[in-house]
């Protein structure tokens, strides 16, 4: 079963995400603030990764950073899914090793087919 790690300080919208997820028959891991989301990856490796960038105390960017730098985190396809979205964010986020970038609010439809193409695309 593959697996997708979402980052997410609001709470709500995190439990939003991971119910809109579980459709597709995958295990969800939520995490709150950065440091638990590398945690969590140091734990169980994802095989996707959807992470707010404005998170409270390690940003998105630098959770990316810490994903990449794991044993196999080149293997796992790493999203912003951010309200941080102007073109200068977006080059962070490349440089930072983001695979894309999705601006919020994000339609739940929309979610779950951008999700499984990324899916997909899994090693």
């Amino acid at each position: 079963m593959k697996s997708i790690l979402v980052a997410e300080d609001h709470q709500d919208l995190a439990e939003m995400v991971r119910l809109a997820l579980q459709t597709l028959d995958v295990r969800v891991e939520l995490a709150f603030d950065g440091r638990s989301a590398v945690a969590q990856a140091q734990r169980h490796l994802p095989d996707l990764a959807l992470l707010d960038i404005g998170l409270p105390d390690i940003d998105g960017f630098e959770v990316c950073r810490q994903l990449r730098g794991l044993p196999g985190g080149g293997d796992i396809r790493i999203v912003a899914l951010s309200t941080w979205t102007t073109e200068q964010d977006r080059q962070r986020g490349a440089a930072a090793g983001f695979d894309e970038h999705w601006a919020k609010p994000i339609g739940a439809d929309l979610l779950l087919r951008l999700v499984g193409q990324q899916l997909l695309e899994v090693h």
